[in-house]
């Protein structure tokens, strides 16, 4: 691990200001896990665009839209403890192409139901299931593995770099789904497959990093240790909270976009691509300052000013009908929303034991699951009293929500994290 670190710490000592955003990069295994984020990711967010589409094309309602997003949520919420103490204790590179494998096939199997004309939504919604319950084994060992990568130092440039990275693909993924789904579902469907294929050849490369040997507690005993410990902790319960709400109340707009893009904005696919690309380019903006300053991503009040302006941005989006208004602010919001989550899980990771990594972000994930199930209860309303209504309620509830939680933890405004 020397080897990798001597090259961070060279370049800590030769950049100033902006030039601190790459830092973490010039360690080589890093940049692996990096780039195989960056495909995985891009398979995440195209998916996020063509799934929707797919269904809400099939079906004509949101509620059916959110019937296969709860599909993904259910397991999401299951697995995801099982996937932090798979992270920890098993081979994190072994977890990695396993789960990788599925998602592939996963959106393989869709693409040839394109094909042969058959798909219909129940079919989104089992495999939806299969995706879920396969994401909590990839993304928590994905980011417990940027501890052993990097020094203790490095963590917060590492943690903004790899949401810089997801993000990079929000700007460019959902425009190239959109383009594909103009000219064939099936061909955007097959592009996923090929991004989680080169992302398998990526994670190849990683070391495998193999953990110490477990006390013989058995799953049931890594589990409880895991709850115990957050529960333990005030502080690291609150930001799980924090991320909680933001999933919850602020991300399902993500999923709703395709409901704008047709019923409000009156404007086709290639433009709902754009729409999601300005959201990505937003949260990699976000991303790269908190990145470039990551001297405040491991303190609490920035992160509560994020979240609101986050929330305040849903308002004013849910109340726009001009599509080049619409736009601009999506692009505030992503640049707002992923702000937050990374100060959160900067602060998430320097706070907690390197043993736990997996078991915690696990509980984050699981709680975080909560997302894809609140958009059945979310389409049902916006069913009946439109989009934009339900967005305005869900971005006034985020940002009160945070206002209170600022006033009711101090601690969030005054913790700093230790380096």
């Amino acid at each position: 691990m020397s080897s990798d670190r001597s090259p961070n710490q060279q370049v800590r000592g030769s950049v100033r200001g902006w030039g601190r955003t790459f830092e973490a990069l010039a360690n080589r295994r890093f940049r692996l896990l990096w780039l195989g984020t960056l495909l995985t990711f891009g398979a995440g967010q195209m998916t996020l665009v063509v799934r929707p589409w797919l269904a809400f094309e099939i079906s004509g309602s949101a509620f059916s839209l959110g019937l296969v997003a709860a599909a993904q949520g259910v397991p999401m919420v299951l697995a995801s403890p099982f996937g932090g103490v798979a992270a920890d204790r098993l081979s994190k590179r072994t977890v990695i192409l396993i789960s990788q494998a599925v998602l592939m096939a996963v959106s393989a199997v869709v693409a040839a139901l394109i094909v042969l004309d058959l798909v219909e939504v129940w079919h989104l919604a089992v495999l939806a299931l299969v995706h879920g319950t396969t994401i909590p084994f990839n993304v928590p060992v994905r980011q417990s593995y940027i501890p052993v990568l990097v020094d203790r130092r490095g963590l917060g440039n590492a943690v903004a770099l790899q949401s810089s990275g997801r993000n990079l693909n929000q700007v460019l993924a959902p425009s190239l789904g959109g383009l594909l789904l103009a000219w064939s579902p099936a061909v955007a469907f097959l592009a996923i497959v090929a991004l989680h294929l080169m992302a398998m050849g990526m994670a190849l490369r990683l070391p495998a990093a193999k953990p110490a040997q477990a006390a013989g507690k058995g799953m049931v005993g890594e589990l409880s240790t895991g709850f115990r410990y957050v529960l333990g902790s005030p502080f690291i319960t609150t930001l799980i909270l924090m991320a909680t709400l933001a999933a919850v109340l602020g991300m399902p707009y993500l999923q709703l976009l395709a409901v704008f893009q047709k019923e409000v904005l009156e404007v086709g696919p290639r433009e709902l691509g754009f729409m999601f690309s300005a959201a990505g380019a937003g949260a990699l903006t976000g991303s790269l300052l908190v990145a470039s300053f990551s001297r405040i991503a491991d303190r609490g009040y920035p992160q509560l000013l994020a979240g609101i302006a986050f929330g305040v941005g849903l308002v004013l989006f849910a109340q726009s009908p001009i599509y080049e208004i619409s736009l601009v602010l999506l692009f505030l919001i992503g640049m707002a929303a992923q702000s937050y989550m990374t100060m959160n899980q900067t602060l998430l990771m320097s706070t907690t034991d390197p043993s736990l990594y997996g078991r915690v972000l696990s509980l984050q994930m699981m709680l975080r699951g909560l997302l894809p199930l609140s958009i059945l209860p979310i389409g049902a309303f916006v069913d009946r009293y439109g989009a934009s209504s339900t967005v305005s309620v869900l971005g006034f509830s985020l940002a009160a929500a945070i206002v209170v939680l600022g006033l009711l933890r101090p601690e969030l405004r005054r913790h700093r994290a230790e380096r």
